[in-house]
């Protein structure tokens, strides 16, 4: 539910603020922080698994699944 509502949020922003030639817009920072911001989950939803909240293991795949997509994304573009 999250990664669909930070692309929801992603898309109303780079129509609301667009990028010029010179500056980002809004979208485009949103985006650019949305590997940190999953990053800082996917360690929060690791440790809780690790520390035997087993209920938190699909969130932590989702997190890892969404980095490695983005870093894949990164290398082919």
């Amino acid at each position: 539910m999250f990664y669909l509502l930070a692309i929801a949020s992603i898309c109303l922003l780079n129509k609301a603020y667009p990028s010029g030639p010179c500056n980002p817009g809004l979208g485009i920072l949103a985006l650019m922080l949305l590997p940190f911001i999953s990053a800082v989950l996917l360690a929060v939803n690791f440790i809780k698994t690790y520390k035997g909240s087993k209920a938190n293991m699909l969130s932590t795949i989702i997190h890892l699944l969404a980095i490695i997509v983005f870093i894949v994304f990164l290398k082919t573009n």
